[in-house]
């Protein structure tokens, strides 16, 4: 059960902001991904390219299920938003969650106790609209299988 509520919260937070806010409709989504760490400088991203644009990578804090973003990739996302609309004002904007293979288990703990998920949703909440990210976006990458 808790699992779904999960996953539910999550679309959510991803479909909500898929309604276009333009008023000619788009039938496609044109998505990207922008590695924070990478040498790549956010202005020489041609957002014009984009209905979307993923900036990666915030972490889940294995004591508090918080959400954390490494300090020296911080001034990054502080600047994704603002600086990918310039060119194309009507981006939407996603912060990504890694849950790869290091941080799973920390991943499935938060799920199995619901103090641990509403620190995680609300953090998630909070850091995704102190940085003027639209949404959120979670990626699992060589996870273990464990069971929810």
């Amino acid at each position: 059960m808790a699992s779904k509520l999960v996953t539910l919260f999550l679309l959510l937070l991803f479909f909500l902001p898929l309604k276009s806010h333009s008023s000619t409709p788009q039938t496609w989504i044109k998505a990207g991904y922008y590695y924070s760490g990478s040498e790549t400088v956010i202005s020489d991203i041609n957002s014009e390219l984009y209905t979307h644009l993923i900036c990666a990578f915030a972490y889940i804090n294995s004591s508090t299920y918080h959400l954390s973003i490494n300090s020296s990739t911080e001034q990054r996302f502080s600047t994704f938003t603002d600086t990918v609309k310039q060119k194309n004002p009507s981006t939407t904007t996603l912060l990504s969650i890694w849950v790869g293979r290091d941080y799973s288990v920390t991943f499935f703990s938060m799920t199995n106790q619901s103090s641990y998920r509403n620190s995680f949703i609300q953090s998630s909440i909070r850091t995704a609209r102190l940085y003027g990210f639209h949404g959120l976006d979670l990626l699992f990458w060589g996870c273990a299988k464990q069971k929810l």
